[in-house]
C-alpha cells in the first residue's frame, strides 16, 4: 500500500471511519461518504455524508487536512501487519 500521506489512501478510510461514526450517531440504516481532494488544497473541495438519503455537509467535524487525518487515524505507527494479511476493513483499526 501507499504511505499515509497519500491523500486517497488515507482519506479512504477516514470516509470509513466518518460512516461508521454516522451510523451510530445517527441511528442509520445506511451512509455514504464523499470527499474529494485537489492538489495543493490542504483540506477537501467535497466534504459530504449521505445518511439515509438527505445529504450532510461536512463542517469542521474532523480534521480532514492529509495530516489532520493522519494524526486522527494515528497512520505513522506500524500497526498494518493485520491490514497486509486480512485487508484494510474490519481488522480493529480505528477507521472502523
Amino acid at each position: 500500500g501507499k504511505d499515509s500521506s497519500k491523500v486517497d489512501r488515507s482519506a479512504a478510510y477516514m470516509a470509513r471511519k466518518i460512516a461508521v461514526d454516522y451510523l451510530i450517531g445517527y441511528d442509520a440504516s445506511e451512509v455514504y461518504v464523499y470527499l474529494a481532494y485537489a492538489i495543493g488544497h490542504p483540506q477537501p473541495v467535497q466534504a459530504t455524508a449521505i445518511v439515509d438519503g438527505q445529504e450532510k455537509v461536512l463542517n469542521g467535524e474532523y480534521d480532514l487536512s492529509p495530516n489532520g487525518i493522519i494524526k486522527t487515524l494515528e497512520l505513522q505507527e506500524p500497526k498494518f501487519e493485520k491490514t497486509a494479511e486480512w485487508g484494510h476493513m474490519g481488522t480493529g483499526q480505528k477507521w472502523g
